[in-house]
């Protein structure tokens, strides 16, 4: 694949959307307008076309704007991408609840967009500007041709676990700051591997890979390595197995005591300093506003994710009653997509967030966890802190003191700041309100969800990546299977 320059591009106007039943908000720079009836807002949306359109959340509430049948929303794995006006054409994208606790959504969205405008970027969705803003941070075309079975094997979603289901006292979040974007611009990455000898040294500064046979001691409550059980779902084991990992792991696990014997090596063939630009670029959006900077770090996260791109797993919802209650859905055919090269990218990508978490974050505590999530742990109050903290992006930080925490599944809890209770006119002592954290949902709708007393699992059933188990050895093909067996009633796996 050739990511090349940025081109000229063409700015069209955009507008930020918020839909009710048979009525539609919509504000633009001309300011707001609202319409209250059907006809009313099929004819604003006529009048939409060629903008760029937005909604902060909730694509699917469009379709109580009109009725239903006129339109097509959009998913991967299950997910709302966007929404499709049918008789108009216009297009929908979703700002993913980030401008949520805005005082004034559409000026940040206005102040996001004008700073991506001065680097040549146009409106876009926010996965689309971040790919721009890279290819704007380039001087050259830049090649990168990785053997697609060898990435995609090496190539695994976020940890995602929990010691247990339930509610503990006193405990402190700590996350990576800027987790993603710092990796990137750490140190160089390879655009391509070559074959090399089984004796060639596992240097964690070069983005390598090797085929191994790996054994991880059972006493590890932590184990350094994951293993896909099948294509959604993955889990770290102990015991002996094989697998495609990225050398900064493969040095993360004998770090730990894990016996690694190389089956095939590879080493970086061309590399490149491909993100230190763009980096130094994206970090000038946390600069803007506090709402405006959100969404500008909320564009620059989602960067590494578009090396990681599929054309599988993708659908198409309509509707058949005007209400919108009766949905039939259509699997859309798997889309060739040059990022198939471009996947060992990911697979470096993540390996480094990975083997940060485990060393620093797990590891580095010296206590064991009670959450983690990819780039943030929740450590009892008493354990030590991970190791590099500090104020620099790449380093852990102390996000949240807890009073109380209560864990229902990895990403989805609910926790009381130590800063929010008080004493009441009585003098008794009263616990500050709950905040509520749940992948891919608005505060209010984690919220909802939470009260209707949702299942309790220690699998993460809210990821839209991989899923991923509790760990086991690899051995234990009984419990794995039972594992398997509940994430697929989760509907999940």
């Amino acid at each position: 694949m050739k990511i090349e320059p940025l081109s000229k591009v063409r700015f069209n106007e955009f507008a930020l959307l918020t839909p009710g039943h048979k009525n539609l908000f919509v504000e633009t720079r001309n300011g707001i307008s609202h319409f209250n009836s059907s006809r009313d807002v099929d004819n604003a949306l006529y009048k939409l076309r060629g903008m760029v359109c937005y909604v902060a959340s909730g694509l699917e509430r469009l379709k109580n704007t009109t009725t239903a049948r006129h339109w097509k929303m959009t998913t991967w794995r299950g997910k709302s991408i966007k929404m499709t006006h049918i008789p108009t054409g216009v297009v929908v994208t979703s700002l993913r609840s980030v401008l949520e606790q805005s005082q004034d959504p559409f000026s940040d969205l206005d102040e996001t967009l004008t700073w991506l405008r001065s680097y040549g970027v146009a409106p876009g969705s926010i996965s689309g500007m971040a790919w721009q803003l890279l290819r704007a941070s380039l001087n050259n075309m830049v090649p990168v041709s990785f053997d697609p079975e060898i990435s995609r094997r090496a190539f695994f979603g976020g940890r995602q676990e929990i010691r247990l289901p339930g509610i503990s006292s006193n405990a402190k979040l700590y996350d990576l700051s800027a987790a993603y974007p710092s990796a990137m611009a750490s140190r160089p990455v390879a655009l391509s591997l070559r074959k090399v000898s089984n004796s060639t040294r596992i240097d964690p500064e070069q983005s390598g890979m090797a085929e191994v046979i790996v054994t991880v001691p059972k006493e590890l409550s932590y184990p350094p390595l994951p293993v896909r059980l099948s294509p959604q779902a993955i889990q770290f084991q102990t015991g002996t197995f094989t697998g495609v990992y990225t050398w900064v792991e493969l040095d993360a696990a004998v770090q730990l005591g894990c016996k690694v014997e190389v089956v095939t090596n590879y080493a970086p063939a061309r590399s490149a300093d491909l993100f230190t630009t763009w980096w130094d670029m994206a970090q000038t959006g946390r600069g803007l506003s506090p709402g405006a900077a959100k969404l500008s770090k909320a564009i620059a996260n989602s960067t590494w994710g578009q090396f990681a791109m599929q054309g599988d797993d993708r659908a198409e919802v309509l509707w058949a009653d005007d209400k919108g209650v009766e949905t039939f859905t259509t699997e859309l055919p798997k889309r060739p997509m040059p990022h198939v090269y471009t996947l060992g990218l990911a697979a470096e990508i993540t390996g480094r967030v990975r083997a940060q978490t485990l060393l620093e974050g797990i590891y580095g505590s010296g206590g064991i966890p009670e959450h983690v999530d990819t780039d943030g742990i929740i450590l009892p109050f008493t354990a030590k802190t991970p190791s590099n903290m500090g104020n620099k992006f790449g380093q852990w930080r102390l996000k949240e003191e807890m009073t109380e925490v209560e864990i229902l599944a990895p990403q989805f809890y609910r926790f009381r700041r130590e800063n929010e209770w008080f004493f009441d006119d009585q003098g008794r002592r009263v616990n500050g309100p709950w905040h509520y954290v749940a992948s891919g949902m608005s505060h209010q709708l984690a919220q909802r969800t939470f009260e209707r007393k949702p299942v309790s699992s220690t699998i993460g059933y809210l990821s839209i990546t991989d899923v991923c188990l509790p760990t086991a050895d690899s051995s234990d093909t009984k419990h794995i299977e039972q594992l398997l067996l509940e994430a697929k009633r989760l509907g999940v796996a």
